[in-house]
């Protein structure tokens, strides 16, 4: 079980979480985080993704799909899925410092690839590997198959819910 703790609330929580407690003080403002995968369900690491999330005095953000439009830069071509997905990894990173958060607030992705296939990993995967916090366990996820996205020579999406103080 891997947990973050954020805001000014940390000494709180640092004491719990290092008594191994999941309890917060009532009316605290400390964010906390829990990423668990139990023994009794498929081992994720694998796969990139953590099977239960949760998020305790937190605020939810819910991204807009990123796309690999970037502002003012020209868009890899739909045969550069890497590129894409990298472009998309860009954009939540952008979006998440504008809230003062990082891949450590993210709880859950959706990634949506126009004809998924799983060798497709290979050029996703190392991308979405930069959406997790340093030592950090990765967000709950899934991988969506669909027949189009927003532009034609859109080939991946990924849609973001991150929790912040």
């Amino acid at each position: 079980m891997t947990r973050i703790a954020l805001s000014t609330g940390l000494l709180l929580a640092a004491g719990a979480l290092a008594s191994g407690c999941t309890a917060v003080a009532p009316n605290s403002d400390t964010l906390v985080i829990t990423r668990t995968n139990p023994d009794t369900m498929v081992d994720t690491k694998l796969f990139g993704y953590t099977q239960i999330v949760t998020v305790e005095n937190g605020r939810m953000v819910y991204l807009a799909g990123q796309g690999p439009t970037k502002l003012n830069e020209k868009s890899p071509g739909p045969d550069d899925l890497r590129g894409q997905a990298r472009n998309a990894v860009d954009n939540i990173l952008l979006a998440l410092e504008s809230l003062d958060a990082g891949p450590e607030n993210i709880v859950y992705l959706r990634i949506n690839v126009v004809d998924y296939n799983p060798r497709m990993l290979v050029d996703i995967a190392p991308e979405l590997a930069r959406l997790k916090g340093e030592n950090e366990k990765p967000p709950a996820s899934v991988f969506v198959g669909v027949s189009s996205l927003v532009l034609p020579t859109t080939r991946i999406e990924i849609e973001t819910v991150a929790a912040i103080p």
